[in-house]
């Protein structure tokens, strides 16, 4: 019996629901940003916290969850479609699902923060390592590279320019301004205007790189896959 089928004639119409919901979040965070560091008013009855890029367990922070998320489920639709084929790279896509799904759990938990403290206290890092898990983060993007290369060469040019250009702004926002910002905290001490202007450049290439990657995994089924059918059996 067939349980459920993906048309992926959907890309067209829905994605950009998500460019939308982007947009809005961007713009409530600037007047986020506007209420509590021109004005003065850090609460808003609720509002400043509810949509500032630097608070957790936020709209923004679940919206970041989601979209990892959504690029996992894609990652693992993809992947099963590739094993009924017997294509050679079908784990490729599984592991960046996994990977993907971690994420997501770990835009909520922050987990990856948590290793900054035992990083510092083992080694006598720059003061620009202020956020020491930025070093665990480019050693894993480095191994990741190095095993996804001859994924990427095999891939649609069009769809090698999606993940390319996604993994890039990602990159750019989690690991370099990440780094920037950092060093700015351990400087300045207080997060100020300059402070919060960095996570907000910081989280919008966070978020703008999983869209792209979206966008590409959306492509990609349009040009390669017409239809999934997956059936359960006893």
């Amino acid at each position: 019996m067939e349980k459920f089928s993906l048309s992926v004639s959907v890309y067209s119409k829905k994605i950009k629901i998500i460019h939308y919901l982007f947009l809005l979040l961007f713009f409530m965070n600037l007047l986020s940003i506007f209420f509590k560091y021109i004005l003065g008013h850090p609460h808003v009855y609720g509002f400043v916290p509810l949509f500032d890029f630097d608070s957790e367990n936020n709209i923004p922070t679940y919206f970041s969850s989601i979209i990892l998320l959504i690029s996992a489920v894609l990652l693992k639709i993809i992947a099963i479609f590739k094993k009924s084929i017997s294509d050679d790279f079908h784990l490729n896509w599984s592991v960046l699902s996994f990977i993907f799904l971690w994420m997501s759990v770990d835009e909520l938990s922050k987990i990856h923060e948590l290793l900054s403290g035992p990083i510092k206290n083992l080694f006598d890092l720059p003061r620009i390592f202020n956020y020491a898990w930025v070093i665990l983060g480019t050693l894993f993007i480095l191994i990741l590279f190095i095993f996804y290369y001859k994924f990427l060469l095999n891939l649609p040019k069009k769809t090698m320019f999606y993940f390319v250009v996604a993994g890039l702004v990602f990159v750019t926002g989690a690991i370099g301004v990440e780094t920037i910002s950092g060093y700015y905290r351990y400087v300045s001490v207080e997060k100020d205007f300059v402070y919060i202007i960095m996570i907000t450049i910081e989280e919008s290439f966070e978020m703008l790189g999983v869209i792209i990657f979206i966008n590409g995994l959306f492509q990609y089924a349009e040009d390669n896959i017409s239809r999934i059918k997956l059936k359960f059996e006893p």
